[in-house]
This record gives C-alpha cells, structure tokens and sequence, in this order.
C-alpha cells in the first residue's frame, strides 16, 4: 500500500511539474512573441523613417530649380515623390504663409490676437513686442508659450499661423491657411504679398503598417553657398 501511494504522490508530483514547466514554456514563447513584434515594428519604423526622409530630400532639386514657382503652382504645393516603389506625397510650402515672430506687421498680430486671445491681448502684446527687440529675438515658435499674458490653451491656434523662418514683414495669403487668408482680407494691403522664396515647410507623411506612421515637418531654407545650398533650419520627425 505504502508503495502505491508512493508511486501515486511521486506521479503528481511529476504531473505538477510537467504543468510548471508548460506553462514556463508558454510565458517564454509569449515573451519572445511580443519581443519579435516589437522588433518588427521598430525596423518598419525605421523604414519608413527613411522614405519619408528620401521623399523631403527628393524635393531639394524642386527647391533649387528655376521652375520651382510654377511647379509648386501646377501641383498646389503637394510634389507626389517616389522612394523605392513607396509613393509618398510631399507638401510644400513658402514659410511666409505663417506671420513672422519677428519681422512681421504689428497690424496682422492685432487681428490675429483679437480673434484668438481677445480677453488677454494686451499684456501678451507687449511682452511679445518686448521678446522680439531684445537683439536676439524668437527662435522658436513654442517660447511664445512662456510669455505671461495668455494661457496655453488659446495660444495653441496662434501657434499655428506664425513662424520664425520668414524673415519678412509680410504673409503670403498664397501659401496660408483659410483662416489667414479671411484675416488678410481685413487688412492693409501692405499686410500681405509673396514670399521672398527663401524659406520653405515641408510636411511628408507615410505609414507602412501598425506602429510604423512617420510624419516629419521641416522647414529648409535657401542659401547663397552653392556647396551648401539647402540649410535644415527646423527638421521634426513625429512617431
């Protein structure tokens, strides 16, 4: 008897481990599973890191072309790029359809902040003003997030119609939003005109499956250095 009940605790016992070991096997096999699906979507990342990257780049020539206007023009700014048989659609854009931080008509900041901070225009105003005599002036869009005078959630759509990288006093309504288009409508006529072609934003998105989309925004400027002709003054790339 003492031999059977032996037998039968030693035969649950191997059944208990046989079921530890199972189910070891299976958290591993689970583990390695998750592991190879994060590898396959980080090297599908990186892929299409360098399609979208190969589509921006594609448009350098554009850019330095002396048909770049009436290209741009033909297309209404959206350049369709293929990068080893991806087809990937580029928009571009002269960076004078954004108001510039720095250089632009104090008239179109009034009607921009009458209609998208109108209760906390006036101390924002001039420590905005203030910001950009400084001698070094905005570098980039978001410090206007760190002047007191009006809260981030109503700067969030300013943020959006104004830049750094136009240099000039005036907004192209041609390369602008609807919404500044309206605006410049209100205007002087001094407010508005083309851009100097100096200055471009470029916007590529690509996705090439789950986890994988790409968008990058970049702003490149036009340089008298023909060994250097494109300088990256602003490059995101967005996950």
């Amino acid at each position: 008897m003492k031999a059977n009940n032996d037998k039968g605790i030693a035969m649950l016992l191997a059944l208990f481990a046989l079921a530890i070991i199972s189910t070891l096997a299976l958290t591993i096999t689970g583990k390695g599973q998750d592991a190879l699906n994060k590898n396959q979507v980080a090297i599908k990342r990186a892929q299409n890191l360098a399609l979208v990257e190969g589509a921006i780049q594609a448009i350098y020539p554009i850019l330095l072309g002396k048909n770049r206007d009436q290209i741009l023009k033909n297309n209404n700014g959206r350049i369709q790029q293929e990068v080893n048989g991806v087809k990937i659609i580029v928009e571009v854009n002269d960076a004078c359809g954004k108001w510039d931080l720095n250089h632009g008509h104090l008239n179109t900041l009034d009607a921009l902040l009458a209609r998208l901070v109108p209760t906390e225009t006036k101390v924002f105003r001039k420590e905005l003003i203030k910001a950009r005599n400084n001698g070094i002036g905005f570098q980039h869009i978001s410090q206007i997030l760190s002047l007191p005078g009006a809260s981030k959630g109503r700067l969030s759509e300013l943020i959006g119609e104004v830049t750094v990288y136009c240099y000039v006093p005036q907004v192209d309504p041609l390369q602008s939003s609807d919404y500044m288009k309206n605006l410049l409508r209100s205007l002087p006529s001094y407010s508005s005109g083309p851009g100097p072609g100096r200055a471009f934003k470029l916007k590529a998105t690509n996705n090439l499956g789950a986890g994988s989309n790409i968008t990058i925004d970049a702003y490149l400027g036009i340089t008298d250095d023909e060994l250097n002709p494109i300088k990256i003054l602003n490059w995101q790339s967005n996950y």
